[in-house]
């Protein structure tokens, strides 16, 4: 596979790129990617391998690879397979989602092949004759992978080894062991879970066993109770009888009560009325003799008001008459001894003595007028009390009239309730012969007891201690009986537990089994087969010339030792590289940092290039894969100057591949002789030119 070009808009840093421009196209062999960290050319790998296959080839979420101030991106790739042209759209937005496109070119004009995400995929896989994860590993070496080799353990170079050429029968093998494995793990969980030892179980059965003890222990106890208490309530009488023997007896005290209170009401009412029998001839007497009373009471109070009323117009003269004679003296007697007065009744004119005469004669009038005054106001007061008497009397004999009418009533309701009184005891009499009783005194008497109350609340309490008895009983056996079903269902647990156990037991043995397997065979197959008699061979052969020529002839070869199982770690392979100068194997730990680097690209390169022709298994399908390009992800850090040209010089020449692409940073002699592509910074974007 050739990359031709690369069109994209919004995708991480880069805004708008058409890689090359106008309708050229990329060339074949090395091609350097260079620029400042952090413009975006590690961007331009992963637009081209999202471009190819989508989110699935590189690490980030379709939402991540949006430019920031964008909401969409799209990819637009245009390669080569076979002499054939293809031409990927492939965009997104979170709106619409994912939408992508496969182009061939047929006559000069592109045809659609392909337009759903899954088909598109589809004829990829046909169009390179691999996978997304082999394609990955052949195409691509990400930054860090070579670092990651180098300083590989044995076990993790021969899983490094397995991953990359995907050897799918050993994986699906080794999956499916693994698959069991974990089923069995979580079986035995779930048992585990459930899983209870038998002998705890016992101890439970056990505990079952000494509470049943303790139930019937305490139910023999509560039994001889409830006979003991039977036979005490057999000589006692029923609580029925004692409530309706206690309702009648206190229902006759209450109407003794009631006979008393209207007695002394009509004791009351015949004081009142004057009287001392409540017979009818004493009381219409009584009542003729009270009517005449009242009758010349109200008489003589009538006389009496009306001589009052008479009194009241006397005073009422005299004190007029007093006034007029005061102002006929005052007039009088105000004059001098020389002045003219006239009468003040006939208006003749006075002389002095007239004068004289006349005020003595006023005076001495209204001196008797005084006199008479206080006598008759005497007179007054008399009969103002004898009329309050008459008040008196009346109000009393008004009551006296009252009570004689209630006397009658009174009598009748007294009668009533001495009628109540007998026909209750009555009752009561018959309700005691009914059940054998003589007496209410004989029976509080035989139990020791002062009211029937207490009596049948003694009956009422033995009454509510059998039946409480009676119910902790039921409670006690169905206790018992529910200790008994525990028991069974615990023997019966026992019976699981053993089965569940063993179970177990041969879950665990499973385990080890597939443990073993997986570990010990299917992984030693792959170490002792594939590697040692397939894979071994291939890598050495086409990793030694990119041996020799990274390290300018001071390593010429190498070779993969594999290494048994130790401990938890599986088998490994040890990395071993022949120094011409000191004319010996070395391991990788035995050279410098720098002489691993260049061993491990060399190694890693080798990989990359057998990929299109290997055939680890001799099941493998025998369909050679079409991406014969490379990705190289600053893989240059860990070189010197003379190297980092070895290998540029190496990768310059190298026939294997139709198109080498590395990244890097690094200053490197000769770049006049190579196309480059440059990217930079441009404001808040990055721009990314070829210059051959």
């Amino acid at each position: 596979m050739k990359i031709l070009q690369l069109k994209i808009r919004n995708f991480k840093p880069f805004s708008n790129l058409t890689l090359p421009e106008g309708d050229a196209e990329l060339p074949d062999g090395l091609i350097l990617i260079r620029g400042p960290n952090s413009t975006g050319k590690s961007s331009l790998f992963e637009a081209v391998l999202w471009g190819l296959w989508g989110a699935d080839a590189v690490d980030l979420t379709n939402d991540e690879l949006i430019n920031f101030r964008s909401t969409s991106c799209q990819v637009v790739l245009t390669f080569q397979v076979a002499g054939t042209q293809y031409k990927i759209d492939r965009s997104y937005d979170p709106a619409n989602g994912m939408a992508v496109v496969l182009f061939a070119n047929r006559e000069s004009a592109w045809k659609r092949i392909a337009d759903k995400s899954k088909s598109v995929s589809s004829k990829l896989d046909e169009i390179l004759s691999l996978e997304l994860r082999q394609a990955l590993s052949t195409l691509l070496v990400r930054q860090g992978e070579v670092a990651v080799i180098a300083n590989a353990t044995p076990s993790v170079l021969r899983d490094l080894l397995v991953k990359v050429y995907d050897i799918d029968l050993l994986h699906q093998m080794s999956g499916h062991l693994e698959s069991l494995e974990k089923d069995i793990d979580s079986k035995v969980r779930s048992r585990e879970l459930e899983y209870i030892r038998p002998e705890q179980l016992q101890k439970q059965i056990e505990e079952c066993q000494n509470r049943i003890t303790r139930f019937e222990t305490g139910l023999d106890v509560k039994k001889k109770e409830i006979i003991s208490t039977e036979k005490i309530l057999q000589d006692l009488p029923d609580t029925d009888v004692l409530k309706k023997i206690h309702e009648l007896t206190s229902y006759i005290e209450s109407l003794q009560r009631e006979v008393g209170v209207k007695r002394e009401g009509l004791e009351a009412d015949l004081a009142l009325a004057g009287v001392v029998d409540a017979s009818s001839k004493i009381l219409n007497a009584r009542l003729e003799a009270l009517e005449k009373g009242r009758k010349r009471i109200e008489g003589e109070r009538k006389a009496a008001k009306g001589k009052l009323q008479l009194i009241d117009q006397e005073i009422g003269l005299i004190s007029g008459t007093q006034i007029d004679l005061e102002s006929k003296i005052a007039t009088l007697t105000s004059a001098g001894a020389d002045d003219i007065i006239e009468c003040p009744t006939c208006a003749k004119p006075l002389s002095p003595e007239d004068r004289k005469k006349l005020v003595a004669e006023y005076r001495s009038t209204i001196d008797e007028g005084l006199t008479r005054r206080k006598r008759i106001e005497q007179e007054k007061k008399d009969l103002i009390a004898a009329s309050d008497d008459f008040d008196d009397q009346l109000n009393r004999m008004s009551k006296s009239e009252d009570a004689v009418k209630r006397v009658s009533q009174g009598q009748k309701r007294v009668d009533q309730a001495k009628e109540k009184v007998v026909k209750a005891e009555a009752e009561f009499s018959t309700l005691l012969k009914k059940f054998g009783i003589k007496s209410a005194e004989t029976l509080l008497k035989k139990y020791k007891m002062d009211t029937v109350l207490d009596l049948q609340k003694k009956v009422i309490s033995l009454e509510a201690t059998l039946k409480a008895l009676r119910k902790e009983t039921k409670e006690t056996e169905e206790n018992i009986q529910r200790e008994h079903d525990t028991i069974s269902e615990l023997k019966g647990k026992q019976t699981d537990m053993i089965r569940i156990g063993a179970e177990i037991a041969g879950l665990e043995s499973m385990n080890e089994h597939a443990k073993y397997v997986r570990r010990r065979l299917v992984s030693g197959f792959v170490t002792d087969y594939v590697f040692q008699k397939r894979l071994l061979g291939i890598i050495r052969g086409a990793t030694n010339p990119y041996v020799k020529s990274f390290t300018n002839g001071q390593y010429s070869a190498i070779d993969l030792e594999p290494t048994p199982a130790k401990g938890r770690s599986g088998p490994g392979l040890i990395l071993r590289i022949w120094d011409e100068r000191d004319q010996a194997w070395k391991k990788t730990s035995q050279l410098s940092y720098g002489d691993r680097t260049a061993i491990s690209l060399a190694l890693r390169m080798g990989i990359s290039r057998t990929m299109s022709s290997i055939r680890p298994l001799k099941d493998s399908p025998v369909v050679t894969p079409r991406v014969r390009s490379v990705f190289l992800d600053e893989p240059l850090g860990g070189l010197d100057k003379m190297r980092r040209e070895a290998v540029v010089r190496n990768l310059m020449n190298d026939q294997s591949f139709e198109q080498i692409l590395l990244i890097t940073h690094t200053d490197v002699q000769g770049w006049e002789e190579l196309p480059v592509i440059d990217v930079m910074k441009d404001g808040a974007s990055s721009l990314a030119v070829l210059n051959m």
